[in-house]
């Protein structure tokens, strides 16, 4: 297999080629006439992204009169590529030309540098003038769904960390975790928590390499990612459907406010949804701890997360050393723009607001500059949900709709 393959990072370019044909009579002595009618081509007649995105997804749309000849079996277009490229995601070019490509069919390039793509047409022996067009590729700020469905059904509340530098995901309302592999952007499905049954883990945490997540049974199961097992650690002091309020909702999957899972400073944190309330876990002596209140019950689309010493939930600040809530600087809901949820990255916090992509340093919501970057660059509008980052991606596997809807596609974010 060519190297080129286990990229990690291409950009995707599908390139899709309409056609009109005009008739003429199909005797044999009229067959020389026959000709290809797009030439000259045009700029106009070829709209294609000049500040393509790594791994982004473009469009190259071609409109030509491909022959005179109602018998459009010998029509073609032919697509090239100066750069490197990965050519319908299954064999490898640089600097040569894939095969011809039938003009009503559509295949995918993956463009891994910057470089001019070219297309001619040709039938019945006749070809128009070559069309070519420069294409720079970005290789920062992308903003991506991948186009396969996470693997592990459709659910909210979808639990998802970092361990060991790998990002892992799951759970919600079933009972799976799986692995993302970020050269094939596969997941590979790892061990399960034996023998539980109607089981949902809304939340989750990630403390010296060890995940833990918090079970609708009230249980904590830790998972060791060395050996691929879990282990229950034992029951929270109270009932999660009380701590969560979940007997409001008849059904499990109309809950759609944001469960706090997070880590900082050696201990995990849990708690709040529609609710106001907040626990402590210390795994030095497996003890839950319930901390103060917040001092307003949260809402849909509330992003609560950690980070230097604190929690954030919407609009209201937790601060671990003092046990106290305040309001914050700024309201990390869904409603103020913000989407998806932060997660930690280039050692500060990323995330998106109003489709823009900001950082957050524990103060100051900061707009990036995007370097010239302007397509494949917005962020997902309307949408919370926690995710995970490891290496130069951002991963989000599953975004919950304030509008109702939800992402099935992983939803990713690039900065190489």
């Amino acid at each position: 297999m060519h190297t080129l393959l286990s990229s990690t990072f291409k950009c995707i370019l599908i390139l899709t080629v309409a056609a009109s044909l005009q008739s003429c009579s199909l005797f044999e002595e009229e067959e020389e006439l026959c000709k290809v009618t797009a030439e000259p081509l045009t700029n106009d007649d070829l709209t294609f992204p000049e500040n393509a995105v790594y791994r982004g997804r473009g469009a190259a749309v071609v409109k030509y009169l491909s022959s005179t000849c109602s018998d459009d079996s010998n029509t073609h277009a032919t697509w090239r590529y100066s750069g490197e490229a990965i050519y319908d995601a299954a064999t490898s070019y640089t600097n040569a030309v894939p095969p011809a490509l039938l003009f009503d069919q559509s295949s995918n390039f993956e463009f891994l540098t910057g470089g001019t793509v070219c297309m001619q047409l040709s039938a019945w022996g006749d070809a128009s003038a070559e069309l070519c067009k420069e294409v720079t590729v970005h290789r920062k700020h992308v903003w991506n769904r991948y186009h396969k469905d996470f693997p592990g059904g459709s659910t909210k509340q979808q639990v998802t960390m970092t361990l060991a530098g790998d990002v892992y995901s799951g759970f919600g309302m079933f009972n799976n975790w799986y692995k993302f592999d970020t050269t094939t952007f596969e997941w590979t499905p790892k061990a399960v928590i034996p023998s539980v049954v109607d089981f949902n883990a809304f939340a989750g945490f990630a403390i010296d390499g060890v995940g833990y997540i918090v079970g609708n049974n009230s249980k904590l199961f830790a998972y060791n990612p060395g050996t691929d097992t879990w282990t229950e650690k034992g029951v929270l002091p109270e009932l999660v459907s009380t701590i969560l309020n979940l007997g409001a909702f008849s059904i499990r999957s109309e809950y759609s406010f944001s469960v706090l899972g997070a880590s900082s400073g050696g201990k995990g944190y849990f708690g709040l949804g529609n609710m106001d309330r907040l626990f402590e876990y210390d795994p030095a002596n497996n003890s839950w701890t319930e901390l103060t209140k917040k001092p307003v019950k949260g809402v849909i689309g509330d992003h609560s997360f950690a980070y230097n010493g604190e929690i954030f939930s919407g609009e209201y600040v937790y601060t671990i050393t003092s046990d106290s809530w305040a309001k914050g600087n700024a309201n990390f809901n869904v409603s103020a723009g913000y989407s998806p949820g932060f997660a930690p990255f280039n050692g500060v916090m990323y995330g998106g607001r109003s489709g823009k992509t900001v950082t957050f340093d524990g103060v100051n919501v900061t707009l990036l500059d995007l370097n010239g970057a302007d397509q494949f660059v917005q962020v997902p509008l309307l949408r919370h949900g926690n995710g995970a980052s490891t290496g130069n991606f951002l991963i989000f596997p599953r975004l919950m709709g304030a509008n109702g809807s939800d992402e099935m596609k992983m939803t990713y974010y690039v900065d190489r």
